[in-house]
């Protein structure tokens, strides 16, 4: 019993920093946290059960998807008669009208690709990214694959030349050597593939607005596994949709992360005039079997261990 008294006070830090910056928050009715999401999805929702489980304050959720000035609109009412200490923002829309918004309440993004492009970067914010760090993505994949060598990447100038050096340097660490290609427009991502099919035993699609179209997508599926190469994608729904393999942020894992991270902004001591941006703590593996059969790849015991869930059109997706 004392030690859960103990526990309790150690997280009443909210509530009685609601009080004294005069949020009018009571011990009986702390001030909340205001969690806006771009919209409904099972990874939003994932990522907001966990934050709401690990917080100590109450939550407040509300969904920015919809008409834009419908969602300011929504915002502001329930600024004004919730009066929230801070904000959870999952999503680029999300972030952007929090951000817009509420610009003095301390802020934790997440699920905002190219974040610093978004003017996000203010005295009060943090973060969680949603990109994996590229040393341990390409990790995991020769952990998964141990026979890969070449890798495919297909670009356009939305790639930054940072994340490309990056890769780079990853890649030969793991004697991994990466293919690369860029294309000016989607419409030249067939004719890249082509070029590229002859020389890699894998194609890695990262995050390109400029390469990542539903038909380019759909021909790099079908062709990766006629031509049996390893499609490596960066979320779960491409490898539903046919990719082999995908190593994505634990979304579970990332709203608790965000709640660490709202405690952290609210603790005057803590306080920082530049954001702290974390990378994701916790991944998933996910993969396709029938694309793995078809590709040639043998489902053994070990990679089958290293799976976090495994998709197969003919079962129901197992996860771990």
């Amino acid at each position: 019993m004392r030690k859960r008294r103990t526990h309790r006070l150690a997280h009443g830090g909210l509530a009685a920093l609601a009080c004294m910056i005069g949020l009018g928050a009571s011990a009986a009715d702390p001030a909340p946290i205001l969690v806006v999401q771009s919209e409904q999805s099972p990874e939003y929702v994932a990522s907001t059960t966990a934050f709401r489980n690990s917080s100590s304050a109450p939550t407040i959720v509300m969904r920015a998807d919809g008409a834009i000035d419908r969602a300011r609109q929504r915002i502001r009412e329930l600024a004004r008669e919730r009066r929230p200490v801070a904000v959870f923002a999952l999503g680029a829309q999300a972030a952007a009208l929090a951000n817009a918004e509420l610009p003095d309440l301390p802020m934790v993004f997440a699920m905002v690709r190219d974040w610093q492009a978004r003017g996000l970067e203010r005295p009060g914010a943090a973060g969680v990214t949603l990109e994996i760090p590229v040393d341990d993505l390409l990790t995991r994949y020769k952990l998964m694959l141990p026979k890969l060598r070449h890798v495919g990447v297909i670009c356009s100038a939305d790639t930054p030349a940072r994340f490309l050096a990056s890769a780079n340097e990853a890649a030969q660490r793991l004697d991994l050597q990466l293919v690369v290609e860029k294309v000016i427009a989607p419409s030249d991502v067939a004719s890249a593939y082509k070029r590229l099919r002859g020389d890699i035993d894998a194609l890695w699609m990262i995050p390109d607005p400029g390469v990542v179209t539903k038909k380019n997508f759909a021909y790099l599926a079908d062709r990766t596994r006629n031509d049996e190469i390893a499609f490596l994608a960066f979320s779960e729904s491409f490898v539903q949709a046919g990719a082999l393999l995908a190593v994505t942020p634990s979304y579970a894992t990332m709203g608790s992360q965000a709640a660490a991270l709202v405690e952290r902004l609210l603790d005057s001591a803590q306080r920082r005039d530049q954001p702290f941006v974390q990378s994701p703590l916790g991944t998933r593996s996910v993969i396709n079997a029938a694309t793995a059969r078809a590709v040639g790849l043998t489902l053994d015991a070990t990679l089958m261990s290293m799976a976090d869930v495994i998709i197969d059109p003919s079962r129901a997706a197992t996860r771990r």
